[in-house]
């Protein structure tokens, strides 16, 4: 199933604009679609025997129906879809790395609430959770993203020797060549010296296959008159060379990465322009 991508969805609109994107990827490079909706009882009904057993029935009937209206209308949207769907009763995490374990897949796709406001959900922990422990990561979509294009992809830089490792686990698992922008944000005024910005460009475009090659950079200022934080950095430079995808390595060790663990959460829920490749650096 390694042409195949595994989409997650909780039934709301967050989770089909992920379906939305995959769908578009799947139409782009005849891919096929397996559709995971995972559900949990609470603890004091897993004990009742059949009171318990009944409400699992009746919970499993409610999201089977749920999930057959789903793909109905994901066919009329976009009829050529090779699609599949499953109902598990288990934790996203454990369902999700099981099935990864019996079966290989090209991404893990999940909608997230996007730009426009925070939800009271947990979505951003799950996605968290999902990107620490998952071997081929996470692409996350943001909420009402309608122009899906895969043509030019940003990787965040911070010069390590594992970004290439990052870049080409994605790039492996895509069947065309791509346009690479790399991304860099500075603080406090300190540019990347000139040549470790040539080393960088040349050993990407040496080693990976790409139609064009470019750096840029931008500075952090947290001024009052002037106030752009790291995010609106990224935004800046996404919007400013039109970045369709963005990808993004999981390293506590990294000062983006220690921005990024105070605010994960928050910053996947609330912030994403685009959608979004996170893979954890234990996987590299």
């Amino acid at each position: 199933m390694n042409n195949t991508l595994l989409v997650l969805t909780d039934f709301s609109d967050n989770a089909w604009s992920g379906l939305r994107y995959s769908a578009f990827l799947a139409e782009q490079f005849q891919w096929k679609l397996h559709i995971l909706h995972t559900y949990t009882l609470s603890a004091n009904l897993t004990f009742q025997d059949h009171f318990g057993e009944d409400v699992a029935e009746v919970l499993r009937k409610e999201r089977e129906a749920k999930m057959k209206t789903l793909a109905a209308n994901l066919a009329d949207l976009h009829p050529e879809s090779s699609v599949t769907t499953a109902c598990m009763l288990g934790e996203v995490a454990d369902t999700v790395l099981n099935l990864l374990e019996e079966n290989s897949y090209a991404f893990v796709v999940m909608g997230t609430a996007g730009a426009g406001g925070l939800k009271k959900r947990t979505l951003g922990s799950t996605t968290l959770n999902l990107i620490k422990c998952c071997p081929i990561g996470i692409i996350a979509v943001p909420e009402h993203y309608k122009q899906p294009k895969l043509e030019k992809v940003g990787l965040l830089t911070n010069f390590k020797n594992n970004e290439r490792t990052l870049l080409q686990s994605l790039t492996d698992r895509v069947p065309t060549t791509l346009d690479l922008l790399l991304m860099h944000v500075t603080e406090k005024d300190i540019t990347a010296a000139p040549e470790t910005i040539t080393s960088l460009t040349e050993a990407f475009a040496d080693k990976i296959q790409f139609n064009s090659v470019k750096y840029i950079e931008k500075n952090a200022v947290y001024r009052l008159d002037y106030y752009m934080p790291i995010p609106r950095a990224i935004d800046w430079m996404i919007e400013k060379e039109g970045v369709d995808l963005l990808i993004v390595c999981y390293n506590r060790k990294s000062f983006f990465t220690r921005f990024l663990s105070r605010n994960l959460p928050k910053f996947i829920s609330n912030n994403l322009l685009i959608p979004t490749y996170f893979r954890s650096e234990s996987f590299l």
